[in-house]
């Protein structure tokens, strides 16, 4: 049997009659009760398990109905896996680890194709490597994908043409590149972890209205989180540290909101803009890099209230024009700012108040230059002599 078990939900009128007539329930653990048996009246759920003579997760997805669930023991299941149908799967950690699905270097190993899958707690192997094949592969909207492990796939996990999915809590390490999104829109990709992929943690390639929030890439051979031709992101609460190339890339993208990252200690690149137009770059953190912030033709951004500090170069910027770049803390760079073949403004295009020495006053705003030298001559707190030539 390919089942060992099959549960099948069904609400009980009996039930909530007796437990109502004898106050066995407050009144609001009534109402959840109601509410729990509604929502799986006449569900089944499946129990998989490696010891049955023909353990099949797609077996079970054969049998299974939409709303369904299948819940998978330890163990190896060599088989690539298509889900058609809305179901829940449900790996579980039954004394041997998570269930570990084997794709045998052979095309994607687990393909959600209908909307609105749950699939949790599996161990993810040996795609293919052809240049799509991935451990978990989405080609649908509306998915939950949390708590998996992928490893040494082409794409550890791959969304492509699919929108609104929440994918969390993943662990994507040794694969080509961790997690991916290609043409894809509104999803959400939080508290996932890449780490020691041969090109990229995280790539985002002709999307938008992403959010990309709280993921770790660390060690990553090429890039940490990479975005490419994205738009209307939001960008937010990473920390890329340790990988090859840079921590944060982004390419040829517009209109994101790029903030609260941290990009420190990589060899090369803390956060790049290249050939990336209309981003809002904010309260970020870059330390430790070669470039803290190098941009590269990349106009009409803004850079405010970010952190760079002990870098080579603060900030270096070649052919890029009509950026804004104020509040920041330049702070003991061993070159705060580095320009060539570029203009910007240096300053805030409107007035702030703020407070110096006891006085209240209101002024256009720089940053802050830890070896300024231009002086204070109306003892204002902020120097009358720009600190970048241009």
């Amino acid at each position: 049997m390919a089942i060992v078990n099959k549960i099948i939900l069904k609400g009980s009128k009996e039930l909530i009659s007796k437990s109502r007539s004898r106050g066995s329930f407050p009144a609001c653990f009534l109402i959840l009760g109601v509410l729990i048996i509604a929502s799986t009246a006449n569900s089944a759920t499946y129990i998989v398990s490696e010891k049955s003579d023909d353990y099949s997760i797609q077996s079970a997805i054969n049998k299974a109905m939409d709303g369904d669930r299948i819940i998978v023991k330890s163990g190896i299941y060599s088989e690539r896996i298509n889900v058609t149908k809305r179901l829940i799967l449900r790996g579980v950690d039954t004394g041997n680890g998570l269930p570990i699905v084997n794709a045998n270097g052979r095309r994607d190993a687990i393909t959600l194709i209908a909307d609105g899958i749950w699939l949790e707690g599996f161990s993810v192997i040996n795609s293919g490597s052809a240049s799509e094949d991935a451990g978990i592969k989405v080609l649908s909207s509306k998915n939950i994908v949390r708590g998996n492990i992928l490893n040494n796939n082409s794409y550890g996990l791959f969304l492509k043409n699919s929108s609104y999915n929440e994918i969390k809590l993943n662990q994507a390490w040794g694969n080509d590149v961790g997690i991916a999104l290609q043409s894809s829109r509104n999803n959400t990709l939080m508290d996932n972890y890449a780490a020691s992929n041969s090109f990229a943690g995280i790539f985002s390639g002709n999307s938008k209205g992403n959010t990309i929030k709280n993921n770790t890439a660390y060690g990553n051979s090429w890039v940490g989180l990479l975005f490419n031709n994205t738009e209307n992101g939001l960008i937010e609460g990473n920390t890329a540290f340790a990988n090859v190339n840079a921590g944060i890339w982004v390419r040829n993208s517009k209109f994101n909101q790029i903030t609260g990252n941290n990009a420190s200690y990589n060899p090369i690149f803390g956060f790049i803009l290249d050939r990336s137009s209309n981003n809002t770059f904010s309260m970020n953190t870059a330390n430790g890099n070669l470039d803290g912030i190098s941009m590269d033709q990349s106009n009409n951004n803004t850079i405010l209230e970010n952190n760079i500090s002990q870098n080579e170069f603060g900030i270096y910027l070649d052919g890029s024009d009509k950026n804004i770049i104020y509040l920041n803390n330049f702070n003991l760079n061993t070159i705060n700012a580095y320009s060539y073949n570029s203009s910007n403004q240096w300053s805030s295009d409107k007035e702030f108040n703020y407070l110096y020495r006891g006085i209240i006053s209101w002024s256009s705003l720089g940053s802050f230059w830890h070896d300024y030298q231009g002086g204070d001559a109306f003892d204002s707190g902020i120097g009358p002599s720009a600190y970048v030539d241009e």
